[in-house]
């Protein structure tokens, strides 16, 4: 009885670390993307998190969280930026061009939107995986982009619970408003790092293929 009153604690004190260190980290992250006024601070506060978010699943808790998420965001700043509004600038491509398509009153309109709506599937599920995989590896920028499409082709599976579990949080949320103010940032952003690094390994596991993995 007593192993058993010792072991649910040990849980429960365990939930309530990873809780504490959930919160903190999403404080740090909507500071840092505020503090560069969102339009600078955004994406290098998600690879910031996501950095951290790796180390942590990777059994690396023992540093300073405030120190790691500075270094993470100064030293990604301008490529975490580079990502970000690359695909913000190809994403707005394709909405104008569907806006464009969708006005011409020709049967090849459904084609060419056909082709814009995949080629526009296809970018948000690169997104999905271009920021776990910039933590992930050392590459040139061009890589980023290849390595999230093969992780993507090769993990249907995890794509699809990472969509379910980001769909259940707001789920949540939606009962319980204060789960989205102090967990959006840090949450959504384990759940992308959690399943992106099952699938990164996984890769790494069965393929001879040569990528450099950050420690």
């Amino acid at each position: 009885m007593g192993e058993r009153k010792m072991y649910h604690e040990g849980i429960l004190y365990k939930t309530m670390v990873w809780i504490s260190r959930l919160a903190y980290l999403n404080i740090l992250w909507l500071l840092f993307s505020l503090g560069g006024l969102l339009f600078f601070g955004f994406f290098p506060s998600v690879v910031a998190a996501l950095a951290i978010e790796r180390k942590w699943i990777r059994g690396n808790r023992d540093f300073s969280l405030f120190k790691q998420f500075w270094l993470e965001f100064k030293n990604n700043f301008k490529q975490a930026n580079l990502i970000g509004y690359f695909l913000i600038f190809v994403g707005g491509l394709l909405y104008v061009n569907i806006m464009l398509v969708s006005t011409i009153d020709h049967w090849l309109r459904w084609l060419l939107l056909f082709l814009l709506f995949g080629l526009a599937f296809l970018v948000s599920i690169i997104s999905t995986y271009i920021f776990p995989t910039f933590v992930h590896y050392n590459a040139k920028f061009i890589d980023y982009i290849t390595y999230a499409f093969v992780v993507a082709l090769v993990s249907p599976l995890n794509t699809i619970l990472i969509l379910l579990n980001i769909c259940a949080f707001f789920f949540i949320g939606y009962y319980f408003p204060g789960i989205i103010f102090v967990f959006t940032g840090s949450g959504l952003t384990f759940i992308m790092m959690w399943f992106s690094y099952q699938s990164l390994k996984k890769i790494e596991n069965k393929t001879s293929l040569y990528m450099k993995s950050t420690m």
